[in-house]
């Protein structure tokens, strides 16, 4: 790949990243910065900072904890080490303007103090507006990104848990009329402890996305291709965890090695039969998210415990209402 093809390439993906609206329409923009900013705006990564599960609506994004996020064990592995069920949990996220995040994962225990849990995270935009340099219309795109998910978690003892996650990343843009079809690819790892000093009390550290990044697959788009690798901006969170009867509160703080902050706390309660309600907000470039979510229990024929989960947040100025819906299943 020659000079110019490949500051052409890096011209392509900082319009793709920073959403310039002279190549694609403006849902695009929407769907970034509805991941909000702190300085992330523009950043690749976009579906591992957006909220994905209906339980984390509620809790301001909070996933540090395996009762904050059915997708915990993505950003924290060590969230589910002192769980000894067997469980399966998948959702959807509606968003406006043809955007989309699927999830699904399953996790069980292995003996004698270690956890598994696998998972699949979809997300992207479809019928985006493409347009060439002359402002002429260009087609339809669409932007899909896949997460491949792995994590391990093991207690050494009643209150101490490390964890490990891997991931195997790929997105891909293509376009109706077959003049864009450019792939990506790569691998990232987290790294989570818990510690209980109390029985009601958990404390969390997790390092999010090291080493994840995107590396662009170019022989197809020019006539001599190489790659080009976009980095996941890297986070380090952490959070607390306190039970308080039949409330419990959460926070959490995820700092950015780019100069970003986002800060988030819910509040929990679980004081009807079968019924849960969170409620929580993210503080993000400046502006407050809030968000709600409910999770009822429920068996049929004394079979195994299921759980239906509804949440829905406020997105950025524009955007409109995020809506989650989840089932699981405990056994």
């Amino acid at each position: 790949m020659d000079e110019s093809d490949g500051d052409q390439l890096k011209l392509v993906l900082k319009k793709i990243n920073d959403l310039s609206i002279c190549t694609f329409a403006s849902v695009f923009l929407i769907f970034v910065q509805s991941v909000l900013g702190s300085g992330l705006g523009g950043f690749t990564g976009t579906v591992s900072r957006f909220t994905s599960d209906p339980m984390a609506a509620g809790t301001g994004g909070i996933t540090l904890f395996h009762n904050s996020s059915t997708n915990s064990y993505a950003q924290n592995p060590a969230s589910n080490a002192f769980i000894n069920d067997r469980s399966f949990n998948a959702g959807m996220v509606q968003l406006s303007l043809d955007r989309f995040i699927y999830s699904v994962n399953a996790g069980a225990p292995l003996p004698p103090t270690a956890y598994l849990g696998v998972g699949i995270v979809a997300a992207g935009t479809k019928n985006i507006e493409a347009r060439d340099s002359r402002g002429y219309q260009a087609g339809d795109m669409s932007d899909t990104e896949m997460t491949y998910l792995v994590s391990f978690s093991n207690r050494f003892s009643e209150k101490l848990a490390f964890g490990l996650s891997l991931k195997l990343l790929t997105r891909k843009f293509t376009s109706d009329d077959d003049w864009l079809d450019l792939k990506a690819s790569g691998f990232g790892a987290g790294l989570g402890i818990l510690f209980k000093p109390r029985s009601t009390s958990t404390f969390a550290l997790a390092v999010k996305d090291w080493n994840s990044s995107y590396k662009w697959k170019t022989q197809d788009l020019f006539e001599r291709g190489s790659s080009y690798q976009d980095e996941f901006p890297v986070s380090l969170a952490w959070g607390w965890h306190e039970k308080l009867k039949l409330f419990s509160v959460a926070v959490e703080h995820d700092h950015y090695f780019i100069g970003a902050d986002i800060f988030r706390g819910a509040l929990m309660w679980n004081g009807i039969k079968n019924l849960s309600l969170k409620t929580g907000m993210s503080y993000e470039d400046e502006i407050i998210i809030p968000g709600f979510s409910a999770r009822y229990e429920l068996s049929i024929n004394q079979g195994p415990a299921m759980h239906i989960d509804l949440g829905i947040t406020s997105g950025v100025k524009g955007e409109g209402l995020r809506n989650y819906i989840g089932w699981g299943v405990i056994f």
